[in-house]
């Protein structure tokens, strides 16, 4: 064989060779990302909230629906559209002219608690009485808004007005304390 053909066959080998490493590099990069969508869906939060009534009372519960844990960092809870700083403002909003006391509340904090995938905490709640009937009609006018991160630094927001989570980062004006 001529050294011109050899010279072409280690040209054609050295191209064959450029491509095959190219197509592994693409293929490697498309398995990657395939391999981090999979590892986001594993650990997915979805902080979502539901109203518990029962012939005991009512709550408002937090849950998270999603497949990992929710880091939460922030809670707003506004009554017609005036941020609430605590339980005590927010019985105020709910019935300002209240004569129950605290034997009949049920409430948790849940401002940088971590929720556990499947986990539910009451947010606030009361036994039944007339005062606290009376004072459930006014909580059509509360909006809560919960900031939640991921295991992975993803950030979401829960808004109860519109029963959807966004993902973006949200910080209340006033945080939500009990």
């Amino acid at each position: 064989m001529s050294q011109s053909k050899t010279d072409r066959l280690q040209s054609i080998g050295t191209v064959f060779a450029i491509v095959i490493s190219v197509i592994a590099m693409f293929t490697s990069i498309y398995e990657a990302n395939i391999m981090k969508s999979q590892q986001k869906a594993m650990v997915w939060p979805y902080i979502n909230t539901s109203q518990n009534y029962n012939g005991q009372g009512f709550n408002i519960s937090v849950y998270n629906n999603g497949t990992g844990p929710a880091i939460i960092k922030s809670v707003e809870i506004t009554y017609k559209g005036i941020p609430l700083k605590d339980l005590n403002s927010l019985l105020d909003s709910l019935k300002p002219d209240r004569t129950f006391g605290y034997d009949v509340i049920r409430s948790n904090n849940i401002n940088k608690y971590v929720f556990k995938s499947g986990e539910e905490k009451i947010l606030f709640g009361f036994e039944w009485t007339d005062e606290t009937r009376q004072a459930l009609e006014n909580a059509k006018y509360l909006d809560i808004k919960i900031a939640y991160e991921s295991v992975l630094g993803d950030y979401w927001v829960y808004d109860s007005k519109t029963d959807s989570n966004e993902q973006k980062k949200f910080n209340a004006k006033i945080e939500y304390d009990n």
